[in-house]
């Protein structure tokens, strides 16, 4: 039960399901906030492990020494420089390389989740708009699912290695997308089943529980097996 009871999740559970009872979203519409929350996790993910690598730059550059004393001989603040670099151009290139893998899951939602306004989530529409404006328009709809997220996933910003945040940042929220795939048309179903025309309110608050809660409960689980890995081997 402690593991369900994280504060980030039942905030992010709360306000999500909160506002999109009371704005009544879709299931198309909720599909689409799934999508905005995993890309904002993504971009946090970049943004914060390169701050972070700026903000450590002196300690990376010791590491490198340590590691490589014997190899390369460099002056301390051009090492430091260099690693300033790095960071800052591996995570442009991260988040291009991120918009461009959730440019291409917009595609396949444009097909199967299309809704309002075509112009910008329609079959013809998505494809042929810029990025920025689908997700600006996102952000002002759906910024409670973005915030939830971010919320529930605030602790995981600063932990690890920042150079593998860069890199991976966002795996947990593509599976997540995709249990939220499967896990919806059988929700959808059972809801229709039993709720009739309320059905997509609440198949979304059931899949805001899935999304949330499960995605805490799995972090607490991944937690406790390092903890047992790391007991048995000492």
């Amino acid at each position: 039960m402690k593991r369900l009871l994280q504060p980030g999740g039942i905030i992010g559970f709360g306000l999500t399901s909160v506002f999109s009872v009371a704005q009544e979203w879709s299931l198309q519409e909720f599909c689409w906030s799934t999508w905005l929350a995993g890309l904002v996790f993504a971009w946090t993910c970049v943004v914060v492990a390169a701050i972070r690598i700026l903000l450590t730059s002196r300690r990376q550059v010791s590491r490198l020494e340590q590691k490589f004393a014997r190899r390369v001989r460099v002056r301390p603040g051009i090492l430091q420089a260099a690693v300033m670099l790095a960071a800052g151009l591996v995570a442009w290139l991260a988040l291009y390389a991120y918009s461009f893998v959730f440019s291409f899951y917009g595609l396949f939602l444009s097909v199967f989740a299309e809704m309002e306004p075509v112009s910008l989530f329609g079959r013809n529409g998505f494809i042929n708009s810029d990025f920025f404006t689908p997700v600006t328009y996102l952000v002002t709809k759906f910024w409670p699912m973005a915030v939830g997220t971010l919320a529930a996933s605030a602790g995981e910003f600063v932990k690890g290695d920042p150079w593998k945040r860069i890199l991976v940042p966002a795996e947990a929220e593509v599976l997540r997308m995709h249990l939220m795939i499967l896990a919806l048309p059988v929700l959808s179903l059972l809801a229709w089943a039993l709720f009739g025309s309320e059905y997509q309110r609440v198949t979304i608050v059931l899949l805001c529980g899935l999304f949330f809660l499960l995605g805490a409960r799995r972090k607490e689980e991944k937690k406790e097996d390092e903890r047992g890995s790391g007991t048995g081997a000492a």
